[in-house]
């Protein structure tokens, strides 16, 4: 190994000890909590039941959580196509697929090292040294981009973590009165009270990190829309993605609510297209047809919640057409300051 290539080496071996880390303090807190309040549950005919309960919540939870934990690592969040040369980076050449998002001077985005051009809400993500669809933001963590393929699992991720933590949290507060209250060795009493503050301490934050990604979520944002708009400040309402509450549920976890839960299912997709939600428009598609086959047309200004919904996302995005593009830096420096709503329309 070269002296040049050690410390590019070095700090790759580096990247991964956040999940080391994250592992350690998951296997910690599921072991005393299991020995130390769960066992003496168990153990004692009194709270037989309670315990039983507890466990069993606990571990559907912890299972949910690993689960979503190891897809969310090992799920690629998405890369430009390769399997069509539409967005190899070729100036003058072949016209391109249409997009949203263009720099300030009106020509369309590429990626210098990747040599592509790129989808709305791609970018290129420094640390994994490749453009990433839909990036939400790198998380050392999960050693990982969050992206369009792996964003529900994030998403799951923090769910179950700040149910488990918050479970262990307010379960254990007798267990710790119990161990403080009999004077046990110092040992077990370490324990606990490490595994109550450690609870408690990221509970907080990944509960207050949890309601941020809600948030983002119902918005039709990532969080490097987010941050783009808070450096230019910004309101908030606007998105030149957002598909309604429903359409925007479904973006992230998925196209079928009975799955929304569960780390399987991905949302439908390419990650390079951002239009109307495509289940829905199937959904309106099969109940014309069945309402052709029954004779019953719908009659004008029917106020259906499909109908309201789509002509909804119609009405904001002719409106956002008209307002102020914001301008937008990426996680590469390659990258100048482009439009971030609808592109003006061409003249013929």
């Amino acid at each position: 190994m070269s002296q040049a290539n050690a410390p590019r080496s070095f700090w790759d071996a580096a990247r991964v000890l956040p999940v080391a880390f994250v592992l350690v303090n998951i296997v910690s807190l599921y072991i005393i909590y299991s020995l130390f309040h769960l066992m003496p549950l168990l153990l004692n005919s009194e709270t037989f039941k309670e315990g039983e309960v507890q466990a069993l919540i606990f571990n559907i939870v912890s299972f949910l959580m690993m689960l979503s934990y190891i897809r969310a690592v090992v799920t690629n969040p998405g890369n430009i196509p390769d399997e069509t040369s539409a967005w190899e980076y070729a100036p003058g050449g072949a016209a391109q697929p249409e997009t949203k998002e263009v720099k300030a001077t009106g020509e369309r985005r590429h990626c210098k090292w990747c040599a592509k051009y790129k989808p709305d809400r791609c970018h290129h993500c420094r640390v994994c040294r490749t453009c990433i669809l839909k990036m939400d933001h790198h998380c050392p963590w999960i050693y990982n981009c969050v992206g369009f393929r792996n964003h529900k699992y994030f998403f799951l991720l923090l769910l179950y973590s700040a149910i488990a933590c918050n479970w262990i949290t307010f379960t254990m507060i007798p267990t710790v009165e119990d161990a403080v209250n009999r004077n046990d060795n110092f040992g077990s009493m370490f324990l606990v009270l490490f595994a109550e503050t450690l609870a408690a301490f990221l509970g907080l934050l990944i509960t207050l990190f949890f309601v941020f990604h809600i948030w983002l979520m119902l918005k039709g944002m990532t969080t490097i829309e987010f941050c783009e708009k808070s450096t230019k400040n910004q309101g908030f309402n606007n998105s030149a993605y957002d598909r309604g509450i429903n359409g925007n549920l479904r973006a992230v976890l998925g196209d079928w609510m009975i799955l929304w839960f569960l780390p399987v299912s991905p949302p439908s997709g390419n990650g390079t297209d951002f239009g109307p939600d495509a289940f829905l428009e199937r959904e309106l598609e099969t109940d014309r047809g069945v309402r052709r086959k029954s004779g019953k047309a719908r009659s004008y200004g029917s106020t259906s919640k499909e109908s309201r919904m789509l002509s909804g996302w119609s009405k904001q995005q002719s409106s956002r057409k008209e307002q102020q593009a914001c301008p937008f830096t990426d996680d590469s420096e390659d990258i100048t300051l482009f439009q971030t709503h609808e592109m003006p329309r061409r003249l013929p």
